[in-house]
């Protein structure tokens, strides 16, 4: 189904090629899992056999790419709709329609089908991803599950042969990200799709998989199947236990965080509910729960701001030695609170990574190389000519950590730090947050990466349906 001959990739400006002379071969039907570090060159290897690179991301390929036996080497991504799907690792970020119906048959229309045509094909990927009951759903009352099968759909309501995967489980629950690999895998099996899929946390997809092909620093890419043993640099981590228990109930110290009875409510539908929170200095919290219960709404509620949505946020929340977040003015919120969203890329605005670097150390009053130094440790060496936006996205959450750490906060909340991150990152990651408690920063983290939050976490609470368990 794909045969890729002697394919180099380089971006404009780089000292070496992401991708050298990478020969591959996939069959119709085949379930793959593409791994390597992060800004290894995986994203890159998907968007060069849909053309979304160069055509959109610039830079330079030669080789020859084949799918279905047609030659598609310098193809436009639009000229490959109907052939090859692609969900990139923030779908609902691409989606382009208010409701799951219009969504799957958007593209449909956009390569002109007859109406009746697009009624049938609407009919079949609805009912092979379970859609038929979410037609009319809004896409933005979805959960991440629900959100990730309507992308796939998408991608495939045209009876495309080849479906390409950014990161598809890494910002849902352990359950709906054990759903997705399983309907992926039915998707090869029972329809023939030739799957390829770009992921970090592959513990959960390498045993239903076919084949591993595994992208090197070094721009070599290898194929091989499930019963290689990886590097140690790809294995996963060991475990150290962390105490579960109940929201924190205060001794006599002076908290670094408390909320009392926070509530968060969207028009009449209640977010959080009494959510009441106790963290000391030098602890670090995880906080759990499924796409959907309310662990990024409870951030941007304590943070102070809200994200900028419509949420109204009643109870109270005090950090120390600054008060209440929502009554502060934005710099020194900042100087109170470190924020690492979801959608790293948002904090990003310069035009390279050297000055984002640069300008972080200068808004920060820290010395020069200080974000740089944070930078490195999280995702290593990167051309500091390269724009932010052309860093993967596991760079641009080490960069955006980077930037936020450097600020010196002593209330730090991150939402999915982990997400796009490899296993080596992870662990720099954890060194970091680990350094950070030792300085006394108080830490709270949303997440689904309960590997990671067992590594770090003091306490681990869960969140279920708004309310702190």
């Amino acid at each position: 189904m794909i045969s890729i001959k002697d394919l180099t990739f380089s971006y404009d400006g780089a000292e070496s090629p992401q991708l050298t002379r990478v020969n591959l071969e996939f069959a119709a039907g085949e379930f793959v899992l593409v791994c390597g570090p992060t800004g290894s060159g995986k994203s890159t290897l998907l968007k060069a056999i849909n053309g979304l690179a160069p055509h959109f991301t610039g830079g330079n390929l030669r080789g020859r790419i084949t799918i279905d036996n047609q030659d598609v080497t310098g193809r436009l991504p639009h000229e490959l709709a109907e052939l090859v799907g692609y969900v990139n690792q923030q779908p609902e970020g691409w989606f382009v329609a208010d409701t799951v119906e219009d969504e799957l048959v958007y593209g449909l229309e956009q390569l002109g089908f007859a109406r009746d045509r697009m009624s049938a094909e609407l009919a079949r990927v609805s009912k092979m991803l379970g859609l038929q009951d979410l037609l009319d759903r809004p896409l933005s009352f979805l959960s991440g599950g629900q959100q990730q099968r309507v992308a796939i759909g998408a991608a495939l309501a045209a009876g495309q042969r080849v479906l390409l995967l950014d990161e598809p489980t890494s910002a849902l629950d352990l359950d709906s990200a054990a759903e997705t690999v399983d309907l992926l895998k039915a998707l090869a099996k029972e329809h023939g799709v030739t799957i390829l899929v770009a992921e970090h946390r592959f513990h959960n997809i390498i045993d239903k998989v076919d084949s591993v092909v595994v992208v090197n620093n070094d721009g070599t890419v290898a194929k091989g199947y499930t019963h290689w043993s990886f590097e140690d640099d790809l294995r996963q981590p060991a475990i150290a236990g962390a105490d579960v228990g109940e929201p924190l109930s205060p001794p006599s110290v002076e908290w670094a965080l408390t909320t009392s009875e926070l509530t968060v409510k969207y028009a009449d539908q209640v977010a959080v509910s009494s959510a009441t929170l106790n963290i000391k200095p030098g602890q670090i919290v995880a906080l759990h729960g499924a796409n959907g219960s309310g662990k990024t709404t409870l951030l941007w509620a304590i943070q102070g701001t809200g994200n900028g949505s419509k949420a109204v946020s009643t109870g109270t929340v005090s950090v120390a030695g600054f008060g209440d977040p929502r009554d502060l003015k934005p710099r020194e919120r900042l100087r109170a609170i470190t924020m690492v969203p979801q959608r790293a890329a948002d904090l990003l605005f310069l035009n390279s990574l050297s000055e984002e670097l640069a300008e972080s150390d200068r808004f920060a009053g820290v010395t020069p190389n200080s974000t740089a130094t944070i930078f490195a440790q999280l995702a290593g060496k990167v051309n500091p000519a390269l724009h932010p936006r052309d860093l993967s996205s596991g760079q641009q959450l080490a960069l955006v950590l980077a930037l936020q750490l450097v600020k010196g906060a002593n209330l730090l909340l991150l939402d999915e730090p982990t997400r796009g991150l490899d296993y080596v990152a992870k662990r720099h990651l954890a060194e970091q947050l680990k350094s950070l408690k030792s300085q006394g920063k108080a830490i709270l983290i949303a997440t689904h990466d309960s590997e990671f939050s067992a590594q770090v976490a003091d306490t681990e609470l869960h969140l279920i349906d708004g309310v702190i368990q």
